[in-house]
C-alpha cells in the first residue's frame, strides 16, 4: 500500500508542479545553501509527502535542488527520491555527486523534450 501512496503521490506532485520545474536548469539559486545542498530539498520534500502536501504553492517554496551535476532540477530530485521511497533506500544517498542514472534520463528527457526520435540500438 505504501508504494501505491507514493506513486499516487507523485501523481499530484506532477499535476500540481509550479511552471518554473519544466524549463529550469538551475533551481532557486537565490535561496541556495550550499552546507545543506544535497539534503535540504528532499528533507522538505518528505514533510510534504508525510504531511500529503502536494500544493503547488508548497512546492514552489522548496529550498534549492542543487547537486553540482544536475544543476539542481526538481524532477530529477524527485524521480530519485521516489526510486529510493519505493526500494527502501535511505534518502541521503538519492541526491548523489556519483548518479548512474540521471545522465541517461537527462539525455532521454532532453531527446523527448525536442521531439527527437530514438535510436533502436545505443551502438552500431
Amino acid at each position: 500500500m505504501e508504494d501505491k501512496n507514493i506513486l499516487n503521490y507523485l501523481e499530484d506532485v506532477l499535476t500540481n508542479m509550479p511552471t518554473g520545474w519544466l524549463g529550469t536548469t538551475t533551481h532557486r539559486l537565490d535561496i541556495y545553501n550550499e552546507k545543506l545542498a544535497k539534503t535540504e530539498f528532499l528533507e522538505q520534500f518528505d514533510t510534504l509527502f508525510n504531511d500529503n502536501n502536494s500544493k503547488s504553492s508548497s512546492l514552489n517554496n522548496l529550498p534549492t535542488a542543487y547537486d553540482y551535476i544536475r544543476l539542481g532540477h526538481p524532477l530529477s530530485c524527485i524521480l530519485e527520491w521516489g526510486i529510493a521511497k519505493v526500494n527502501n533506500l535511505k534518502s541521503e544517498n538519492i541526491i548523489s555527486f556519483s548518479s548512474q542514472t540521471i545522465p541517461i534520463l537527462a539525455v532521454l528527457r532532453k531527446n523527448s523534450i525536442d521531439k527527437k526520435k530514438h535510436p533502436n540500438r545505443l551502438y552500431r
